[in-house]
């Protein structure tokens, strides 16, 4: 097991090109697994230890549905592997159930909330002039191109470009690429805080970097920005909330569901739908205009 447990890495993140983070995951649980089973022959598992293994998981660590699906995903991953090496017929995880998940519709923020909380972040008390720049420019940034968090961290200097109108993501979940444009409003935000950053020198190829030094920012001090302006403001949001405002916000605006679909960086519209039974404004406005009776 520890022998495959070297191949699935290297086939994982130079093959596949699967991320690091996930091939981690994957590779967790299949420790977990081992730990589990105890058992050196990999052909020696099959669908009714697995299946044990994570009901007992899911038993003793309190595990969601949903976290069960990912744990069950990860494992078919490495069986899929093994498959394809030969170890096995069929993948045994295959016929293990995932549980249904219910179907939760995303939660948001109205547009006078989402201007409340721009304003509150642009007269809160920061310690420096640069980072009251910069935390308006982020939260106007996920307001304005409903940009994951990571791949808000990830942007550069060069994927902003003021002449175009265009903020290019390169790090887009499932590494695809796109291309977003820049909001009239966002463009004059970016270009205040671009011109601050430029005043300090800091030599940075990250668009949004640390106050105290040319590193990219982290995951957790853009969530604590975003913390102290909910407090503030009294409105509860998070970096997520604020790319699901900006999708039902452009809906609502008339913009047609494949182009918010290709603004998010959806795979699939299937993942894009489910902002339509939270555009409440499009909906009346529908309704409202046709002649029922």
């Amino acid at each position: 097991m520890k022998h495959l447990f070297i191949q699935f890495k290297r086939y994982a993140l130079y093959e596949r090109e699967i991320s690091h983070k996930t091939t981690k995951a994957i590779l967790r649980s299949i420790e977990r697994l081992y730990e589990s089973l105890l058992e050196e022959n990999i052909k020696n598992y099959n669908t009714d230890s697995i299946r044990e293994y994570l009901l007992t998981q899911k038993e003793k660590r309190l595990w969601t549905g949903k976290t069960f699906r990912n744990e069950r995903q990860y494992l078919k991953t490495f069986f899929s592997w093994c498959v394809r090496e030969g170890y096995f017929k069929d993948n045994p995880v295959d016929k293990i159930e995932k549980p249904r998940l219910p179907k939760r519709l995303p939660r948001f923020i109205t547009k006078d909330q989402s201007l409340t909380i721009l304003a509150h972040a642009e007269y809160y008390n920061w310690r420096y002039r640069f980072e009251r720049c910069r935390n308006v420019a982020i939260i106007a940034t996920f307001l304005m191109t409903g940009l994951r968090l990571n791949e808000l961290i990830n942007l550069r200097v060069s994927d902003v470009d003021f002449v175009s109108k265009e903020v290019f993501v390169k790090e887009g979940k499932g590494r695809k690429e796109r291309i977003v444009p820049m909001h009239p409003r966002l463009q004059s935000i970016l270009t205040n805080y671009n011109l601050d950053r430029q005043h300090l020198s800091k030599q940075s190829h990250w668009f949004f970097h640390s106050a105290r030094s040319a590193q990219r920012m982290t995951p957790k001090t853009i969530q604590t920005i975003c913390a102290k302006v909910s407090r503030e403001s009294g409105i509860k949001f998070t970096p997520h909330m604020l790319r699901h405002t900006m999708a039902r916000l452009s809906l609502d605006s008339g913009l047609g569901i494949y182009q918010v679909k290709e603004l998010l960086g959806h795979s699939s519209i299937t993942s894009t739908e489910i902002y339509s039974s939270v555009s409440k404004e499009g909906l009346k406005h529908s309704f409202f205009s046709k002649q029922l009776f």
